[in-house]
């Protein structure tokens, strides 16, 4: 037996699988590597090529070493920087990148090793990265170390003047840690770090034989310099041939404890541990605790250390010598305080009280479970809860998200009132309930929809999350916010970066309540012409950007490769929040009309034109002393010069609190069922222009010429052949009990017709208390070939606390695509009306003063 273990003991090393005693480990992701490799968390940005040093304690990932590696559309330049970074036996990436160098070097080749194509494994590994010399720039060598038992990676940056006259070197590093993360001060100081007590994540940057202070922030993030008797600010003057280096400890932590601790012990500094345990009076464990350390001084407070109970109620605390004031806080069991001697007290047990508990049952009308967005709004002196920050997921701010109807919520006690709610087709339930410690309380509602709406879907063609870059945002979140509002398509378009939904619908159990494919949003300056989205599109996982096209500086040569990507496959081009003027008129916006960006216009199916309450607003909209194009009215004037590009709205979510929803697009579909839905049918009946844009509303409406024949019936993006130039214009508008409408105006080539205006104070007959609000077929006599869009709107009224404080402010509207009226037999015309304005061009100039 002994010789046969002897035996697979060696053949274990020949492979490269294992060395006794030695734990270090550096590799290169690949397909053979990745899933024992690649850690956990929200931030991960790693793919195949990327270098990962690895031993009993954390793991640690560098870009590769090409030029064209970024980790996300604002996170770039990552190539052999650190771009994930977290410890083995709690992996939960949330860094953005370590810049060695503060972001200004390219480190594009591999000094060492020379290859990699098996792993190596040692006491100790090292990774030797280059940015090469270039005028009056230094060359740059960065050394990644990793040993043993190490929790940290030792980072070694070597400046070298390659050049024949003395130069400058700022010695600075950078980290990328966006949104919730909290920074240590600055000040200059031994240390520096960055803590997310959202995401429990954090970060500690401890320099040799040198001291932090913070340089600014930048698209590189937060810069710190390295002070040094040799250096007091932080800049090396080198002379030709002469270097200097740099020394960093860089490592996770769990919490803010636990980063304390890796601080003073590379600074040869003690804290004392002391065992925390929390618990009900009971006795039960109690954990996710929130606790914060203070060290009191002199009558001042400094905040020390921060972190959670665990499971069994857990924590041990790393804290100096003194008085210490511990806060303990539960959700929904308040605060207590307790202040330590330490080192005397090694120990503390504390007792929190039990909360209340809210339990979740929502059903649809069949008693079936039903997903639904449930909002606690403290009343009566009861504060609202905050669950969590806008970037996190299932419980955000005072919203719970339930994807099955069921939940069960710890909360304070108190009253609260509660609304219930599953998006603009069900009726919302509204409840107020009293929460009892210990105890507890039981929501049941039913959600009964109302608003049926066959042969339609509710589709949002934009939203974002964290591997979009611009924000951190959980992709999970993204995906309970829009199946919370009964959103039944929407791709997944995060910036310059393919990806999918799909692992969160099935993760979910949720597939068959949303259609999905994967897309993007492909962004570059300028925003006001050259963001475009697209879907569907093929992924290609764990390569740069998976597989996307890149973005280009010329809006017309980007969105052409984005229309010819995957071999010129068929997919949807959507011009996104365009500044119409500057797109269509005024390419180099100077104000001036010069055919503007030509090329792009025939690539682009639909564009969007929210918000739409700014279709009962003039042509230039004056906004903080300028004057701003109006989109929508743009886009009616685009109409009337021939360009049929339907409108779209979307939300743009990039955030997870009502995020979704606010703007959907009601799309033609052949089934209403979400798991039969297909990509391309989507597609189509979108290029058709069969889309009413909406903020909650449904309308319908149907052009009707008269006689038989060919054409004589048209829905939005149709054309109707209408020889007798009357046409009956049939208007349906129905609404949940939770918003309304009280106007329905008919637009004729772009202008409002008075006498096709209808309110609910001048024609009162026509306006229903229920949910068909309206329902009536409109005849119109036209003198030409016109186009017909119908707006619906609560002007004056509100959506409501449904959707949130920040756009529960907004109108109900819904605003159709339009029908083309075809009165003389050959072909629409239009009328090339500019409606009372000249055709804009680029928008943002200074308003007269008046």
């Amino acid at each position: 037996m002994k010789a046969r273990l002897l035996q697979l003991t060696w053949w274990v090393m020949v492979l490269g699988l294992w060395v006794p005693g030695e734990a270090a480990e550096l590799a290169r992701l690949g397909p053979e590597n990745w899933d024992r490799l690649v850690p956990r968390g929200k931030e991960v940005d790693c793919i195949y090529g990327d270098y990962v040093l690895r031993n009993d304690k954390i793991v640690c990932i560098v870009g590769d070493t090409v030029p064209t590696r970024n980790a996300n559309m604002t996170v770039r330049n990552t190539a052999g920087c650190i771009i994930d970074l977290t410890l083995i036996g709690q992996p939960n990436d949330q860094l953005s990148c370590y810049y060695p160098g503060s972001g200004r070097f390219a480190y594009v080749k591999l000094v060492s090793p020379k290859s990699l194509k098996q792993s190596i494994r040692a006491k100790e590994v090292q990774l030797v990265v280059q940015a090469p010399a270039g005028p009056g720039r230094p060359q740059v060598e960065v050394t990644y170390r990793l040993a043993d038992g190490w929790p940290y990676v030792l980072v070694q940056v070597r400046y070298t003047n390659r050049g024949e006259k003395p130069l400058e070197v700022d010695l600075a590093d950078s980290v990328r840690a966006d949104r919730t993360f909290e920074r240590s001060g600055r000040r200059a100081s031994g240390a520096y770090w960055v803590y997310d007590k959202w995401f429990r994540q954090g970060y500690g940057f401890v320099p040799t034989e040198a001291r932090f202070v913070p340089a600014g922030g930048g698209r590189f993030g937060t810069a710190f310099r390295y002070l040094s008797q040799r250096f007091p600010k932080g800049v090396a003057k080198l002379q030709p041939g002469e270097s200097v280096t740099t020394e960093v400890k860089v490592f996770p932590a769990a919490n803010l404890f636990e980063l304390q601790r890796l601080v003073a012990q590379c600074q040869g500094r003690q804290l004392h541990a002391v065992e925390l345990q929390v618990q009900e009076p009971q006795g039960a464990a109690v954990p996710d605790v929130d606790v914060t350390a203070y060290l009191l001084t002199q009558g001042k407070k400094q905040r020390v250390g921060h972190g959670y109970t665990d499971a069994q109620g857990r924590l041990v605390a790393y804290l100096p010598s003194g008085k210490v004031q511990l806060v303990f806080s539960g959700i929904g069991r308040g605060e207590k305080q307790v202040e330590l001697n330490v080192p005397q007290d090694r120990a503390k047990r504390i007792t929190l009280p039990q909360p209340g508990y809210v339990v979740g049952r929502i059903t649809n009308a069949q008693g079936l479970p039903c997903c639904s967005k449930v909002q606690f709004i403290g009343i009566q002196g009861t504060p609202s809860p905050y669950w969590g920050p806008d970037s996190g997921h299932t419980a955000v701010h005072n919203v719970i998200y339930a994807i099955h109807g069921r939940f069960r919520q710890p909360i304070a006690p108190g009253k609260y009132r509660v609304l219930i709610s599953y998006g603009p087709e069900h009726d919302a339930v509204e409840q107020q309930i009293e929460i009892r410690r210990g105890q507890e309380t039981l929501i049941e509602a039913t959600l009964y929809r109302t608003v049926h709406t066959p042969g339609w879907i509710s589709a949002d063609f934009h939203n974002h999350s964290s591997p979009s870059g611009d924000n951190t945002s959980s992709q999970f979140g993204r995906v309970q916010n829009l199946l919370c509002e009964h959103v039944e398509f929407a791709p997944c378009t995060e910036h310059n970066r393919l990806s999918s939904y799909t692992p969160h619908l099935k993760r979910m159990k949720a597939e068959h309540l949303m259609a999905t494919c994967v897309g993007i949003e492909l962004t570059n300056r300028p925003g006001t012409v050259n963001h475009q989205n697209a879907f569907p599109l093929i992924m290609r996982p764990r390569t740069q950007d998976n597989g996307a096209p890149q973005i280009d500086d010329d809006p017309e040569v980007q969105i052409e490769r984005l229309a010819l990507w995957d071999d010129g496959s068929e997919k949807l081009i959507q011009q996104n929040h365009p500044d119409i003027g500057h797109l269509f008129y005024d390419r180099n916006a100077d104000g001036k009309p010069d055919g503007g960006f030509r090329r792009s216009i025939p690539f682009i199916d639909v564009i969007e034109v929210h918000p739409l309450g700014d279709l009962l607003r003039p042509g230039l909209i004056e906004r903080r002393g300028r004057l701003e194009n109006n989109r929508i009215f743009n886009w009616l004037q685009i109409l009337n010069q021939g360009y049929r590009i339907p409108g779209v709205v979307n939300t743009d979510s990039h955030y997870n609190f009502h995020g979704s929803s606010f703007w959907r697009n009601y799309i033609r579909s052949k089934t209403d069922d979400p798991a039969k839905i297909q990509v391309l049918d989507v597609v189509h009946e979108a290029e058709a222009g069969h889309i009413v844009m909406t903020s909650a509303p449904f309308l319908e409406v149907e052009v009707r010429a008269d006689g038989t024949g060919p054409k004589r019936r048209g829905i939005p993006g149709d054309d109707v052949l209408a020889p007798s130039k009357r046409v009956t214009v049939h208007i349906r508008v129905l609404c949940a009990n939770w918003y309304d409408i009280n106007r329905v105006q008919i637009y004729l080539n772009g202008r409002p017709a008075k006498h096709l205006n209808f309110t609910r104070q001048t024609h009162p007959e026509l306006f229903g208390p229920g949910v068909l609000k309206f329902d009536h077929a409109v005849p119109i006599e036209l003198e030409r070939d016109t186009h017909i869009i119908v707006m619906a709107v609560g002007q004056g009224l509100q959506l409501g606390p449904v959707l949130g404080p920040q756009y529960g402010r907004m109108p109900p509207i819904a605003v159709s695509n339009p029908v083309f009226v075809d009165v003389d037999g050959n072909g629409f015309q239009p009328n090339k009306d500019t409606l009372g304005y000249p055709l804009p061009v680029r928008g943002g100039r200074p308003a007269p003063r008046k």
